[in-house]
């Protein structure tokens, strides 16, 4: 009963598959039939749907899809049938008090209060058609790429009405699930069950006799779930998934707090309420992540337009997709690095609560000038707030994520009110200190602090006002700057 509760927990490891390796065509191939299946389910879906839908003449493929599943329902239902007398079999063979009752499952023509198809018809029709896009593909993987354009048309239904209740929850109506780019390549998810383990170091795929070497990760104290192949820039990455228990909920005791402000110059001001003196992580690695590749993308950009009109090809090289990889890959292994000090700091000081601020659309409404909008737009915050959070909760350390609105602006140090930002509103609201030159923070009374660390502090009051009820003074000192290479 309890497993039920709890939220199972998995952890992804990923493996990169470049080109040249000897997995990549296979790969490659995968991917190219998954995305037929996914567009020929897709196809089917939406010409139903809208032929259903409308009061017009039904066009030539909407007519040709209707015909389709008219001539073949017989033998869809014939194939049902069949499946039903082998489940009764099967349920003669258990003592009669186990048997259950068992009515046969027909298909029958869509219509305009039932125009969805679901997986199983999907999956019944393409057998009984023999769709070669769904048979090219290993069993079980067929059937979960028709799952998932299931699960984004559902999606699809739950955002309309959502937004016929709340338009204003949306920036526009939503749209249909549309089509995969033609020759594009969709995430491949292989089930345990098609995808094995083999001599304890190597994953074996369907159809074929290649196996990848994933070396530790196949000895690990964990139950193996699946692998997700994902395109990533102009090669793959495997990801491994591993079921390492249940979620414990962790509890949130908001008494030995640590609060973040996320900046550029600054990835992290961390403020303490435990009179620990604040941190500051710096960010020029990122910063300058940002520089080299705005420069670098500027340069192979000019040389890959020069002479072309503004709505014609190519828009997209070699050389740009290694730049994108090269910087993906340093920003993550930076915040990987900084969120083990972040953790390992937190640990050591006893914290149990950790304080993120955030504000819906920081990145679409920031205000910051020119040049630092380009960096802090292109930062991944939300990444770092990922790994940050998975990582406490591990050690039993809970997170907060709250808005920051006003946090940069109150002072701290005077107690001032920090209001919520509301769209609309004008209200001038005063505060009693001001920033002053870069990075600095000066109170009522010409106390000169850390403009960071105060906006952190303020962080901590927004969501435990009387956080610093046993004194403020660590705050005051002298930040200790922890640089991460």
């Amino acid at each position: 009963m309890i497993n039920k509760i709890l939220k199972r927990d998995y952890r992804t490891y990923q493996i990169n598959i470049m080109k040249g390796h000897r997995l990549h065509p296979y790969f490659n191939e995968l991917f190219f039939q998954s995305n037929n299946l996914y567009n020929a389910s897709n196809f089917y879906i939406r010409q139903v749907y809208t032929a259903l839908h409308s009061s017009k003449k039904l066009q030539p493929l909407q007519q040709e899809v209707m015909n389709t599943l008219k001539n073949n329902m017989e033998k869809m239902n014939e194939r049902q049938i069949n499946s039903h007398h082998k489940r009764l079999a099967k349920e003669k063979l258990k003592p009669m008090a186990e048997q259950k009752e068992w009515k046969p499952n027909l298909f029958e023509l869509p219509s305009k209060d039932n125009s969805f198809l679901g997986s199983h018809f999907l999956d019944c029709l393409f057998k009984v058609i023999k769709q070669p896009d769904y048979y090219s593909l290993p069993g079980q993987m067929n059937q979960q790429v028709i799952r998932n354009v299931i699960q984004n048309w559902k999606s699809f239904f739950k955002s309309l009405k959502t937004y016929k209740a709340n338009p204003e929850k949306f920036k526009g109506a939503p749209s249909i699930p549309g089509y995969l780019p033609k020759g594009g390549r969709k995430e491949a998810i292989l089930s345990n069950q098609i995808c094995k383990i083999q001599d304890g170091k190597f994953l074996r795929f369907p159809k074929t006799k290649m196996r990848l070497n994933i070396g530790k990760l196949a000895l690990q104290n964990a139950a193996f779930q699946q692998v997700r192949i994902i395109t990533k820039y102009d090669g793959f990455t495997v990801e491994v998934i591993f079921l390492v228990g249940f979620k414990k909920e962790v509890p949130v005791k908001k008494e030995r707090c640590m609060s973040m402000d996320l900046g550029i110059d600054n990835i992290s001001a961390i403020a303490f309420n435990t009179k620990n003196a604040p941190v500051l992580f710096k960010g020029g690695v990122i910063k300058s992540t940002s520089q080299w590749y705005n420069k670098m993308r500027a340069f192979h950009y000019a040389a890959l337009r020069n002479g072309q009109k503004p709505k014609e090809g190519p828009f997209h090289s070699k050389k740009l997709s290694t730049l994108h990889a090269k910087r993906h890959r340093k920003m993550k292994d930076f915040f990987h690095k900084v969120s083990f000090h972040i953790l390992k700091i937190a640990v050591e000081n006893n914290v149990d609560t950790i304080i993120i601020g955030k504000n819906k659309d920081w990145k679409q409404n920031s205000n910051m000038g020119k040049r630092n909008n380009q960096h802090f737009v292109q930062i991944p915050h939300a990444l770092f707030i990922e790994l940050i959070t998975y990582k406490a909760n591990e050690k039993g350390i809970a997170v907060i994520l709250t808005e920051e609105s006003y946090t940069s602006r109150a002072s701290f140090l005077d107690g001032d009110l920090i209001p919520t930002y509301k769209l609309g509103n004008q209200t001038n609201h005063p505060f009693s200190g001001k920033r002053v030159k870069r990075g600095l923070y000066r109170t009522k009374n010409n106390t000169i602090i850390n403009a960071d660390i105060n906006a952190a502090a303020n962080i901590l009051r927004k969501v435990v006002p009387n956080a610093f009820a046993n004194g403020i003074a660590a705050v005051c000192s002298q930040p200790r700057v922890v640089n991460v290479h």
